[in-house]
């Protein structure tokens, strides 16, 4: 039932089980203590509430490597209600909350920011300790204790970090095998397409060459034939041209048929390439015959829509993307949209779509960024005259 679940929804689940099993010593407070209506349990209870909804928004879109602003600060606003607990409670309760954030900053943030976080935080959580042992403990030897727990916490801490980041190192190549698993998929299309149309082509130019010849040859000489012989031996003779002419028409239309079909199934292509992507619902709009007469060109459409999807993933913090495929005499258009951020001020055109407008200008096309209601939206030209 477990392997059901993304690796994403795995994650927070653990997370929300961690918080929750944390509201059972409010929540045994509320039932049991005759006095928990006061400032401080109320502090405590909110502070926990807080908690747990902010761990929510900030896992909405996990697996992203950069924050934005607003996220950047709901994290911190995380990191003071740590230190909220633990003044509400007098107690080190906090540090269990510390734990999670911990174990995500892998998932949101580079290493560097996620240790400079990480010691951050224990740096915070150890001065408020040891500055307030007075309320926390009752004895000297409680604090010496204390002290030494504060050092195998922040060993915990480390620990649990690496251990994040190494399994979020490992979902990250997990993911590039399998988009590197779906180009092959898709390029594979491509070339068993190519290799069934070299093969029609080249039966076509056999049967043109060979046979076509050969059959022309014959009509020739049947048309000499009937000006030289007489009587029943010619009506026999412009029989055979006859046939001759309709077998060397029927040669004709079928290598005519074998020039015609010889198209890629790039609608093919495209659903392998887009099979198997998480934390993304693909929306296709193309139609099951849709071909495409020169490979290098289906290649290159293959390209550009592998690099719009994987800066999606990257970037937009999307839920939907949408791919449209549309011809218009010469012009092929491919439209890509998402439900995103969009572009904000600060946007910059990467290498990625730096790449896709130079693909598109090999085939006298071009690539632009169109306004879009839902979020990211680029269009994509190829002329194939």
């Amino acid at each position: 039932m477990i392997s059901r679940f993304s690796h994403i929804s795995l994650f927070r689940l653990a997370g929300l089980f961690i918080w929750l099993s944390l509201s059972i010593p409010i929540v045994v407070k509320i039932v049991i203590g005759e006095d928990w209506i006061n400032s401080q349990s109320i502090l405590w209870l909110l502070s926990h509430l807080a908690f747990g909804i902010g761990f929510i928004i900030l896992t909405k879109n996990l697996g992203h490597s950069k924050l934005l602003y607003d996220e950047w600060i709901l994290l911190f606003a995380m990191i003071a209600v740590i230190f909220i607990i633990n003044w509400s409670t007098l107690s080190i309760n906090g540090l269990f909350y510390s734990l999670i954030i911990t174990i995500l900053l892998p998932w949101i943030m580079t290493v560097k920011q996620g240790i400079l976080v990480l010691i951050t935080q224990n740096l915070l959580i150890g001065w408020q300790i040891l500055s307030g042992l007075d309320g926390i403990v009752e004895s000297d030897s409680q604090s010496i204790d204390m002290v030494f727990f504060l050092f195998f916490w922040i060993g915990i801490s480390a620990f649990s970090y690496v251990l994040s980041f190494v399994g979020c190192r490992q979902q990250n190549a997990k993911e590039e095998l399998r988009k590197l698993n779906s180009e092959l998929r898709a390029t594979q299309v491509l070339l068993t397409e190519s290799s069934r149309i070299n093969e029609r082509l080249r039966i076509s130019r056999e049967l043109h060459d060979l046979i076509g010849h050969h059959l022309t040859a014959l009509s020739l000489n049947l048309e000499v034939a009937t000006h030289i012989t007489e009587g029943k031996a010619q009506k026999q003779v412009a029989k055979a041209q006859g046939i001759a002419r309709l077998l060397l028409s029927d040669v004709r239309d079928v290598v005519s048929s074998f020039r015609n079909k010889g198209n890629l199934n790039f609608a093919q292509a495209i659903v392998e390439l887009t099979d198997g992507i998480p934390r993304l619902n693909i929306h296709i709009d193309i139609d099951k015959e849709y071909t495409i007469e020169e490979p290098k060109l289906a290649q290159t459409m293959l390209r550009c829509t592998q690099e719009l999807i994987t800066n999606c993933i990257k970037h937009a913090k999307a839920e939907n993307l949408w791919l449209n495929f549309s011809k218009d005499g010469e012009k092929i258009v491919i439209i890509i949209e998402d439900d995103g951020i969009g572009c904000n001020a600060s946007f910059r055109e990467g290498n990625g779509l730096t790449g896709i407008k130079e693909r598109a200008k090999q085939f006298n096309g071009n690539a632009m960024v169109v306004p879009s209601s839902k979020g990211f939206c680029v269009q994509i030209e190829f002329m194939t005259g």
